[in-house]
């Protein structure tokens, strides 16, 4: 089930969503920005909710609005950020939600530092490492795996920069990817978790962007090749969409499932989409 909002409807839809027991409710924000309503809780991955800082070479443009601005995101539970690229850790949409006396950040430890420096406090901060599992309040636990932004990179302290997150919502198992490239560990480590919803980037890597300095991630294949492997029940490609600099056309990734693995259950979202899973 399917609806499209944004604004202040879209805040209305998300405070006024009850859920059955075993579903819960995604929405759309862009890029990997994901909004998890669960009995009640409310948990929001990598959101890019602003313009971003000042970009000089006039190439990082989103290509359409936030469905969301962060004022309005100040009752969520949980931040969970995979890494420090401002796409996915934005300093001012951290900075905006940082003034809520109720949310908690979760972010790889190696970036504990720069999100006291953009002054979010001790108290309001959760660091979380390669394998290490968190238990959340209303029963929600978080299990973090390092993500390969086409290479693993580890700080002074051994601990990963790039991080990807099982979330267990009781018997729903989301996985959000972060952003990586597919590789064998990873499989290794998801197969046994029982995914029900697979969140994977689809922009992909190539000479040109990595020329650019652009790091690359899965392309449409792999991301539907790593759902397979894993079993997820579901698969849901993201990272596309929002900088025409660094994208792809998702009709690809429906093409390759179609042809392929006809059976697979996906969804393609549109930003600021509320889309109810049920177990």
């Amino acid at each position: 089930m399917s609806v499209y909002n944004s604004g202040i409807a879209l805040e209305k839809q998300i405070a006024s969503t009850v859920l059955p027991e075993q579903s819960l409710a995604l929405w759309a924000l862009g890029q990997e920005g994901f909004l998890v309503k669960w009995n009640n809780k409310t948990v929001l991955f990598d959101p890019y909710l602003t313009n971003g800082e000042s970009d000089p070479s006039g190439q990082w443009i989103r290509t359409f609005e936030s469905p969301l601005q962060p004022s309005q995101c100040l009752d969520v539970d949980y931040v969970v950020c995979s890494h420090h690229h401002g796409d996915h850790m934005d300093k001012l949409t951290l900075q905006a939600i940082g003034q809520s006396a109720k949310t908690r950040f979760i972010v790889p430890k190696a970036h504990l530092s720069l999100m006291k420096e953009w002054g979010l406090r001790d108290e309001q901060l959760i660091g979380i490492s390669h394998e290490q599992s968190l238990e959340l309040d209303g029963g929600i636990r978080l299990e973090a795996f390092a993500a390969k932004h086409e290479q693993f990179e580890q700080d002074e302290a051994g601990e990963h920069k790039f991080l990807g997150y099982v979330a267990y919502f009781e018997s729903i198992h989301l996985y959000h990817a972060g952003d990586t490239i597919g590789f064998p560990e990873l499989v290794t480590w998801l197969k046994s978790r029982k995914i029900d919803i697979a969140l994977l980037p689809i922009n992909g890597r190539d000479f040109s962007r990595n020329e650019q300095g652009i790091v690359g991630n899965c392309n449409y294949r792999e991301a539907v090749e790593i759902a397979v492997q894993i079993d997820a029940d579901m698969v849901i490609p993201m990272h596309f969409g929002m900088f025409s600099i660094n994208d792809e056309n998702p009709a690809y990734f429906v093409d390759y499932i179609h042809r392929h693995y006809p059976a697979k259950k996906f969804h393609m979202f549109a930003p600021g989409e509320r889309f109810i899973y049920m177990k």
